[in-house]
């Protein structure tokens, strides 16, 4: 029995060294995450990426001239870069985009440029700040930038466009939503915020019946000039400018909020719902585009979005079901299915009561 206990003890010592070490590099890779948020932002930012694509292959020391910078130093960033498969490759034979890396390429298929744009600025300057958020419940943003997000998108023309072009980035499951939910019997379909139409697009594109409506901040309308909904669907679509606080356009039989509840608390949310309630014909339906906050599911996605409310809206949060639920049964809606979709966000439709 000594000899077992002694044998025990020894493996149980072992393992628990081995876990110590594990739990180590675990911390370790958790305090580095700010290292892969800049490389990837200033590669994408500096134009590191484009050049990359334009040169085919090149070195560090070729790649430092096209974009004036230190070669000793942009090696040492390739290097990296390597690791976390953007680029492939290595001064001897070049480099080359991998698949992550053309999502982060200017004009690429589904670029997903602006997304890192400001995430890897503004939104990162903002979660410096997040001990403002967890003493007082408040967005970070607006500490750190001294406004609220919205106004400051609205007082920066630039930054507002790079934050439209980053929401339709980081949305390749709008060209699925036509296929989970039925338009082909609406006549007129109502994208509440809907941004630079992106969502509305799709849906014309897929469905030839329904006329649509694209609201939005009078800015923001302004930016879609040029853009498809304003062109290919200029003949079916109407692009409305007002604040959904106040009231939105009339006489829909579907309603879309893609990704806009979960930037308010439930009293705001419950003013943008009431809203779309009065407009609606009967018989209408909502239509939802949100992640839905679970546990336990093996992903952090969910919950690191619900943080990122916190930060930039201070108001905003991610829910659970249950929560989504309760706030549509009290605007006068009733649930009837949530529906997965890619990236962890799901389709609710609801109808009223």
């Amino acid at each position: 029995m000594t000899g077992n206990s002694a044998g025990n003890s020894t493996g149980n010592s072992t393992g628990n060294q081995a876990a110590d070490r594990n739990a180590g590099r675990e911390l370790i890779e958790l305090m580095a995450g700010f290292w892969k948020t800049q490389a990837v932002y200033y590669a994408a930012e500096s134009g590191l990426i484009d050049a990359v694509h334009e040169a085919g292959r090149a070195s560090s020391t070729a790649l430092a001239v096209r974009i004036g910078a230190d070669a000793d130093a942009l090696g040492r960033l390739l290097l990296f870069l390597e690791s976390l498969d953007v680029v492939r490759g290595d001064d001897q034979e070049g480099y080359q985009l991998t698949a992550v890396g053309e999502l982060l390429r200017s004009g690429s298929p589904g670029s997903m440029r602006d997304h890192v744009r400001i995430y890897g600025s503004h939104f990162y300057r903002a979660w410096g700040a997040l001990d403002h958020s967890l003493r007082t419940g408040g967005a970070a943003f607006s500490q750190v930038y001294g406004s609220d997000l919205f106004s400051y998108l609205n007082q920066h023309p630039e930054t507002s466009l790079t934050y439209e072009r980053a929401m339709v980035a980081g949305t390749p499951f709008f060209s699925e939503v036509g296929s989970v939910f039925d338009f082909s019997g609406a006549e007129l379909v109502v994208d509440v915020a809907g941004g630079h139409g992106a969502l509305l697009s799709e849906i014309l594109r897929s469905h030839p019946g329904p006329r649509a409506v694209l609201f939005d901040a009078p800015h923001v309308i302004d930016e879609t000039e040029g853009r498809p909904i304003a062109t290919e669907h200029a003949h079916r679509c109407d692009r409305v400018p007002g604040d959904f606080f106040e009231g939105v356009p009339e006489g829909g039989d579907v309603y879309l909020l893609s990704r806009i509840l979960h930037c308010f608390d439930d009293e705001s949310c419950h003013r943008i719902l009431t809203n779309c309630r009065r407009a609606m014909r009967p018989g209408g339906r909502l239509v939802v585009l949100e992640r839905v906050l679970t546990r336990g599911d093996g992903s952090c996605l969910t919950q690191g979005y619900n943080m990122h409310m916190l930060v930039v809206l201070g108001g905003g949060r991610e829910r659970d079901e249950s929560q989504y639920r309760a706030l549509l049964d009290k605007a006068g809606f009733t649930l009837e299915s949530v529906s997965p979709l890619p990236l962890e966000t799901n389709l609710l439709v609801a109808t009223p009561k």
